[in-house]
């Protein structure tokens, strides 16, 4: 199913890489990419260390031989996972377990972020992951290379004049910085800036057509339902741009891309594992965005959000 080449879900939208796996999860990640083409997804945001070090490499697989024009943004800064195919047949052990254990997943994790390497800067670090991604990626161009969670006191200035070199040889499009952290915790370096998505309810942060922003679907659209469950005519309005028949409380993740999409001008990133999760939603937030209701009942919403006025 082909979807045009200059939609908004295709101008706005990217899909966020950090969950293509490697090994016995290869097959799903691949097909999770070719269903993101299919439903006219054209930006894919990835990272070295991402999927235990295979997203990249998966990400290239995925995309070769497919007619697609497609814009990558990779980074660069957090090293390689030590000894991937370990890590990787490690998951495939604690992943079953995860679901009778509680908190083992939370476990593992915390364990794995104590145990992250710190970031590197240095100008020779950064061009050999810049030099490794490409060949992982298997491609001659990225659009975009941003640098991966700068703390203020990395020394970021030398890297300008390696990564203009890339864009002048034609080997990079643009640059800049990323944070998993919000905007206000973001090292700014070039033109491209990618953080969390500001949360509801909060000063509006002004995020610009060059930002990038991820995070919707984990941070926003649990906010949904309280904010529905408070205004009976607010769930109503919402429900009224789904597809018939559908709960606005079994829709939130389509809501807050929908939300998202609305409010902020930059690109908006979204992240599952799942293709046919990925199907549904964005099915939805098409359904959601071509109706002439969508900026009102987003607007009614971004109300529901803000603070009651001091009497």
């Amino acid at each position: 199913m082909n979807r045009p080449g200059t939609d908004l879900l295709t101008r706005r939208l990217g899909l966020g890489c950090g969950r293509l796996n490697g090994g016995g999860d290869r097959a799903m990640s691949v097909r999770l990419i070719h269903t993101a083409l299919d439903l006219g997804i054209r930006y894919f945001d990835t990272a070295p260390p991402y999927g235990l070090g295979a997203s990249e490499s998966v990400l290239g697989d995925a995309l070769k031989g497919r007619p697609e024009v497609v814009a990558i943004a990779t980074k660069a800064g957090l090293a390689r996972p030590a000894s991937p195919r370990f890590k990787q047949t490690a998951r495939a052990i604690v992943k079953p377990l995860a679901h009778w254990v509680p908190g083992l997943r939370h476990a593992v994790l915390k364990g794995m972020a104590q145990h992250a390497p710190a970031g590197n800067f240095d100008v020779g670090f950064i061009a050999q992951s810049f030099e490794t991604s490409l060949r992982q990626l298997r491609t001659e161009r990225v659009d975009c290379l941003l640098l991966h969670e700068a703390r203020p006191h990395d020394p970021l200035a030398p890297l300008q004049v390696l990564l203009e070199r890339y864009v002048a040889h034609g080997l990079l499009g643009t640059y800049g910085s990323s944070t998993g952290e919000p905007l206000s915790q973001l090292v700014r370096f070039g033109p491209v800036s990618q953080y969390r998505c500001p949360a509801p309810g909060a000063e509006d942060a002004p995020v610009g057509p060059r930002d990038v922003v991820h995070g919707v679907m984990r941070f926003i659209a649990p906010t949904l339902g309280p904010a529905m469950a408070r205004d009976p005519q607010l769930k109503a309005q919402l429900a009224s741009l789904l597809p018939t028949g559908t709960d606005p409380a079994n829709a939130t993740g389509s809501l807050a891309l929908a939300y998202a999409l609305a409010r902020f001008e930059g690109r908006v990133l979204i992240s599952t594992h799942q293709p046919q999760r990925l199907t549904t939603t964005l099915e939805q937030v098409r359904h959601i965005t071509a109706s002439t209701e969508w900026q009102p009942a987003m607007s009614a919403l971004h109300a529901a959000f803000e603070p009651a006025p001091v009497p």
